[in-house]
């Protein structure tokens, strides 16, 4: 691909066989829980995202796309209330971080303790697509395209914006493993914001995406381009089982059980590039 990199236009329709561009895109982005009995989706939410295009031409009419971006996917899911045996609750130290999830420490009167109502995430990733671009002649000045392919991001960093109940009594007590006090929470919703969840998230995001657009030619090989793609991912948003969450559970020895949970993600893009 460097040895072509620098090709002169062909003559055939005066683009040449390796490309290169800057993108920038807008999403309409949500999360799905599997196990909607314990959790709901809390809808959509607009994300966005930059990056760098690179294509290499096949033939005529088909090309590979890549290159490497950097996306923010948002997405919210609500959790069960303190009158389930589902809810979820979480401790943060004094320095509002996420601690282990345990007997020991939802004693401790030093930690604060809270039941998760609704979660907003915003993730950041590093994607890499790979994709086949199938493009028609030109139209007047416009070349239009569909793409298919699979589509990678690589998680870097997670902040959530939850809304909680405080736990209003700071010390909870335990005989062995049996809980002997009642978990009593406050009737006035709180808001956590720009906590750091980085841990809580799967390192990976895979999926498929499918979309289409056009290319609109400036002069010579240089053209705006534009496409709306579907993504569908196939990957878990969250790790199934998170150490900072614990799941109220009196049927349990210890109170409460760790959480499973599964969130599949998904989203249609807008992006706005150019391409020389």
């Amino acid at each position: 691909m460097s040895g072509v990199s620098f090709a002169q236009s062909d003559g055939e329709n005066n683009v040449k066989n390796f490309r290169f561009g800057l993108k920038g895109n807008l999403s309409l982005d949500w999360i799905k829980p599997e196990n909607e009995k314990k959790f709901t989706s809390g809808g959509s939410a607009l994300g966005y995202g930059w990056g760098i295009q690179m294509e290499y031409r096949l033939n005529q009419t088909v090309s590979v796309v890549s290159g490497f971006g950097i996306q923010t996917a948002k997405g919210k899911i609500k959790y069960n209330d303190a009158s389930s045996k589902d809810s979820t609750y979480y401790i943060l130290n004094r320095d509002a971080e996420f601690i282990d999830f345990n007997k020991d420490n939802f004693s401790d009167s030093t930690k604060q303790k809270f039941l998760l109502l609704d979660r907003k995430y915003a993730i950041n990733y590093v994607n890499i697509p790979i994709a086949l671009k199938m493009k028609t002649k030109e139209i007047g000045y416009i070349t239009y395209y569909g793409t298919f392919g699979l589509n990678l991001g690589i998680k870097t960093k997670a902040r959530v914006k939850d809304q909680v109940k405080k736990v209003s009594n700071n010390v909870i007590n335990y005989v062995g493993d049996t809980l002997v006090t009642p978990i009593n929470v406050d009737n006035l919703e709180m808001t956590n914001d720009k906590l750091d969840a980085t841990k809580g998230i799967s390192p990976l995001r895979a999926g498929l995406l499918i979309g289409g657009g056009g290319e609109y030619t400036i002069a010579g090989t240089t053209a705006l381009f534009f496409d709306l793609t579907y993504n569908y991912f196939f990957t878990n948003t969250v790790k199934k089982h998170d150490k900072y969450l614990g799941v109220r559970d009196y049927e349990q020895p210890k109170g409460y059980k760790e959480i499973t949970q599964k969130f599949i993600p998904g989203s249609v893009t807008l992006t706005v590039g150019i391409l020389f």
